[in-house]
């Protein structure tokens, strides 16, 4: 059982952002706090997962004419998330999205000082998760498992530099329309029905290949991501989707008899991150330890 402080409060508490893509189930079971990223469709301001079913989400989404923007967390929503916490320890852990794929680490910081400022005794811990989705999730739930606060710090500094994210976008659509790649070439990319794989691994976001059929862009999903396995320690491998669940289950069960993981997680893409990359993207995120 976690140590817990002489008034009975917990020894830490982690708060990280709805980046984390972690089960609401697992966010309950460890009591972690998640503050929700901001995201605009149509005119109309949304916070993740608090504003829309995912069935809403996405039919605006494939239904917008402009460009839906995503904002990182505001300074102010990670406050009231560190508040929250507060209620339970003094001593708050935040867990933020890769600091060069999002402001939120910057804001989390700020938060921090004015919660120092405004809360006598709060001490305030803000990790760079240097990933995102489930590989910032497993940092969080490494944190959050941890019996105490010093295994807590150790898990983190463990399980950061080894959690990594591959994952294959149905469709370059979504990221053509947020400027990151030519129209040109998503339209040439649908017209081939190339499927780019890619990894986003300490800080690092990186295009590995382009594969012709869906079917073979996961089977390759699965092969890159034994490649990076160290088969002497165990596995936690957690299947992320975006409106893809019928296919998460059958990549899960792929995983389950071919990678024979530790732990193994089914997980919903952030909508704020969805964004991006659209309906249809499959991911593992995993790590060794």
């Amino acid at each position: 059982m976690r140590v817990q402080d002489g008034d009975g409060r917990k020894e830490f508490v982690v708060v990280t952002d709805s980046a984390a893509c972690i089960p609401k189930e697992l966010q309950l079971q460890y009591g972690i706090e998640v503050v929700p990223i901001t995201f605009y469709i149509g005119g109309k301001t949304y916070r993740d997962g608090d504003s829309l079913s995912n069935d809403e989400f996405y039919a605006l989404l494939e239904g917008s004419s402009d460009q839906p923007i995503t904002a990182a967390a505001a300074p102010g929503d990670f406050l009231q998330g560190i508040k929250q916490a507060a209620q339970g320890s003094r001593h708050i852990i935040c867990v933020t999205i890769g600091s060069n794929f999002s402001g939120n680490y910057a804001s989390a910081v700020s938060a921090a000082e004015l919660a120092k400022g405004e809360m006598l005794g709060i001490k305030i811990e803000v990790v760079d998760s240097k990933n995102a989705a489930m590989a910032e999730g497993f940092v969080v739930l490494a944190a959050a498992r941890a019996q105490s606060l010093a295994e807590a710090i150790r898990e983190i500094e463990i399980v950061t530099p080894r959690a990594r994210l591959l994952g294959v976008l149905d469709t370059l659509d979504y990221v053509a329309r947020s400027g990151r790649v030519p129209r040109v070439l998503a339209w040439a990319s649908s017209l081939l029905q190339i499927k780019p794989i890619f990894e986003y691994h300490n800080s690092m976001v990186n295009p590995l290949e382009r594969v012709r059929t869906r079917s073979r862009s996961i089977e390759r999903l699965l092969d890159l991501t034994e490649q990076r396995l160290q088969q002497d320690e165990a596995l936690h491998v957690a299947v992320i989707h975006a409106h893809a669940q019928e296919e998460a289950n059958e990549l899960a069960e792929k995983v389950g008899k071919r990678l024979n993981p530790h732990e193994l997680l089914i997980t919903e893409f952030s909508q704020a991150m969805a964004i991006h990359t659209g309906p249809g993207l499959l991911g593992l995120a995993f790590y060794n330890g």
